[in-house]
């Protein structure tokens, strides 16, 4: 039966289980199995491709949605959004994993693992048993309009399914469940309508799921079944495979350099030779601490990020005390309150849904920055590295909410730099280099004054380009079509 991975909101809804009185679980599930074409029919597949379009309506993205799916739990998400760009997700029946623009590749741990490898298994109305440790009959609710018997399936590790199924026709009508993903648990509604047969099995052409305040419609216009599949579909991404392999490597950070940073700062940052997104932010010392606050603003595509604060505060040391970040992507929030102490980076995290926590080891000088953007926050590493070695440097750079990562960073030197209107400003050049915590390559160059103020920025492998207020960038401003870059540049 149907099920739909899709990555940034939820993982794929599994579609059947259950026990109990009312009538029993079982005998609800059966029933299902029998509407939706029999035994029999659905044990003659043992591969199946769907191929639909999908929209988020109140963000005004569409695309398209390709699922491959074969025994016994293997599966292959794409989906291709106009001005986002390709999100996928699968499993070879062991790795778990997903890639998207915003996030770069990472590979599922933990529940989020087992779900993902659950939720892909082939058949999975015939397999209730082995699926669950739990399944019982509820209740009963009335789904538009649909009088529905509520089935509710627990697995041993992970959060309990509840499902609804027509009282009449047997069919599934709605799937509530909460998984675990990279942004924190997202609890999730997908109603099933447009049950049409495909061959000898009958399954919903069309899917509307409700998660972080948003809809997502998914319309399903071909299925194919036990069809000649690519023999490398299921296989792991390169990105994704680099991350198997990935060791970790722990960074010292040098001690901290005497420099100034302090003052304001507005950016201007370009992505594709366009303006995108625009960064203001205050460097303050007093007290013994350093404050970095502002804020950021970007459109990617259809698609609107808003950093609305994030602030960082440290000791004299550069050491982390506390970070704050307050935010939306589209309409999901994104909201993470972090504190730093023995070690731990301790996280509060907050989209819309209630607050998780979740902690992460860290080194107590580490950079924290953020991801997608603000790119202000690497203020605090132009004002740490030693500008009198051309020696390669350690730091260790924590991304807040996600982990931490080494990165080396070199001084290049003293070089002019260009910008409009014949302006050249002798700068300091600092490249920093490492891997971002999903495991992708990543190559900052930053050009500081003499007081550490960063005064350009770019990520040449991403398009992207910034400017403090005051230094215009010196391309033409239609130099070049915009490109939606990769924005998980830290």
């Amino acid at each position: 039966m149907r099920k739909l991975l899709f990555p940034l909101f939820l993982a794929p809804l599994v579609l059947c289980r259950a026990q109990d009185t009312l009538p029993s679980a079982e005998t609800i599930l059966n029933k299902f199995v029998e509407a939706t074409g029999g035994r029999a029919a659905l044990e003659k597949r043992h591969n199946q491709v769907e191929h639909g379009t999908v929209e988020i309506v109140a963000m005004g993205l569409k695309g398209t949605l390709t699922i491959y799916e074969a025994e016994p739990n293997k599966n292959r998400s794409i989906i291709e959004l106009t001005g986002i760009g390709k999100i996928e997700s699968g499993s070879n029946g062991d790795v778990a994993w997903e890639n998207n623009p915003l996030q770069g590749p990472r590979i599922k741990q933990g529940v989020e693992r087992t779900d993902a490898l659950r939720d892909a298994t082939f058949n999975a109305p015939l397999m209730v048993q082995k699926l669950y440790s739990k399944i019982e009959t509820a209740g009963t609710e009335t789904v538009n309009g649909h009088d529905c018997y509520k089935v509710v399936l627990t697995p041993k590790e992970g959060n309990p399914t509840a499902e609804y199924y027509d009282k009449t026709s047997g069919l599934l009508v709605k799937v509530s469940a909460t998984r675990s993903t990279a942004m924190g648990d997202i609890t999730a509604e997908t109603v099933f309508d447009d049950y049409r047969k495909d061959g000898d099995v009958i399954s919903p052409h069309k899917l509307t799921q409700h998660a972080a305040q948003m809809d997502i419609q998914i319309t399903i216009e071909r299925t194919e079944a036990n069809v000649d599949l690519p023999k490398d579909i299921f296989d792991l991404p390169s990105e994704i495979q680099e991350l198997l392999n990935k060791t970790q490597v722990a960074a010292k950070a040098p001690a901290a350099t005497a420099a100034s940073g302090s003052g304001a700062g507005k950016l201007t940052i370009y992505m594709g030779g366009k303006p995108a997104e625009s960064e203001t932010y205050t460097v303050e010392k007093s007290g013994g601490k350093i404050l970095i606050s502002g804020s950021a603003h970007a459109s990617i595509g259809p698609m609107k990020v808003d950093v609305d604060q994030f602030d960082i505060a440290t000791d004299d040391k550069y050491q982390p005390l506390q970070a704050t970040a307050k935010g939306k992507l589209g309409q999901i929030q994104m909201n993470v309150s972090t504190t730093f102490t023995g070690g731990k980076a301790k996280n509060e995290i907050d989209n819309g849904q209630g607050p998780k926590t979740k902690e992460d080891d860290v080194h107590a000088d580490a950079v924290v920055v953020y991801n997608p953007f603000p790119f202000y926050p690497w203020t605090v590493l132009a004002m740490r590295a030693d500008l009198k070695t051309q020696a390669p440097q350690q730091f260790a750079v924590y991304v807040l909410n996600q982990g931490e990562v080494p990165a080396t960073v070199v001084f290049k030197g003293r070089e002019p730099v260009e910008f409009a209107g014949g302006k050249t400003v002798e700068l300091n050049h600092l490249v920093a280099s490492g891997k971002t915590p999903q495991g992708q390559a990543l190559t900052l160059d930053f050009w500081v004054d003499d007081n550490r103020k960063l005064i350009k920025l770019a990520v040449p492998s991403q398009g992207v380009e910034g400017y403090q207020e005051g230094y215009d960038r010196k391309a033409p401003p239609d130099a070049g079509p915009a490109e939606t870059p990769k924005t998980n540049s830290k």
